[in-house]
């Protein structure tokens, strides 16, 4: 798995106005339904809209666990975790839009309107041809300076590679010049560095090369996936 797969999950993501949404019910059988996305963004979290006397409201509040599935044409996003319900009003005037008001006529403090939060703990992708399994932490481990998923690398590791950082910006191909960067400027990665994406950077991660990023900017998505949640080496 390189970096790739994962810009094209939070690009599918970001289109999607609906997903499926996987909870246990009260006899511990899984029950899924269609909902409305707010504003998704990527592969971390998920916003959903409902009433405090849904179905799906009382068995979250009774067990969190769930899992949320995206579809677009033969791609597929299944992430497992857990959802909460929020019912604060800054949380709920944040995700209000327009339409809600066609289910929550007092607007966004209707005292049934609240919110699901979902958050990821692993996930599992088929997109375009390509599959994927990991953890969310695994994903957000650093594993090297420019957002490449090193662990993950199956052409290094034939030939005495272990990844940029453990071999001090020395992969199997030679000194890289991102690596290099971020080791001169003391950075664990190029998410920590505040000129962000930077020329080498971008010609790495945005040029039409072979080995350049499908689709372009991937691996600075990545670092600064890192950078959000304060990862260093």
């Amino acid at each position: 798995m390189n970096a790739n797969i994962f810009a094209k999950a939070n690009q599918i993501i970001k289109t999607c106005d609906a997903a499926y949404l996987g909870v246990i019910d009260g006899n511990g059988f899984p029950h899924v339904s269609t909902v409305s996305t707010i504003k998704p963004e990527n592969v971390f979290e998920a916003y959903f809209a409902t009433g405090m006397g849904a179905n799906k409201t009382k068995r979250l509040l009774h067990d969190r666990r769930a899992s949320v599935c995206y579809r677009e044409g033969s791609n597929n996003i299944t992430l497992v975790g857990e959802a909460e319900i929020l019912t604060d009003q800054e949380t709920k005037s944040q995700c209000w839009l327009d339409w809600f008001i066609n289910h929550f006529p007092g607007g966004e403090t209707d005292p049934d309107y609240c919110i699901i939060k979902f958050t990821a703990k692993r996930a599992s992708l088929w997109i375009d041809g390509e599959s994927a399994e990991f953890t969310i932490d695994e994903l957000l481990t650093v594993q090297s300076r420019c957002g490449n998923f090193c662990k993950w690398c199956t052409d290094g590791p034939s030939l005495g590679c272990i990844g940029c950082i453990q071999m001090k910006g020395h992969p199997f191909w030679g000194e890289c010049p991102v690596a290099k960067c971020c080791q001169d400027k003391g950075y664990a990665h190029c998410g920590e560095c505040p000129d962000i994406p930077c020329d080498i950077l971008h010609g790495f991660s945005c040029g039409d090369g072979e080995h350049c990023d499908k689709p372009k900017g991937a691996r600075i998505e990545v670092c600064k996936a890192w950078a959000a949640e304060g990862n260093g080496s």
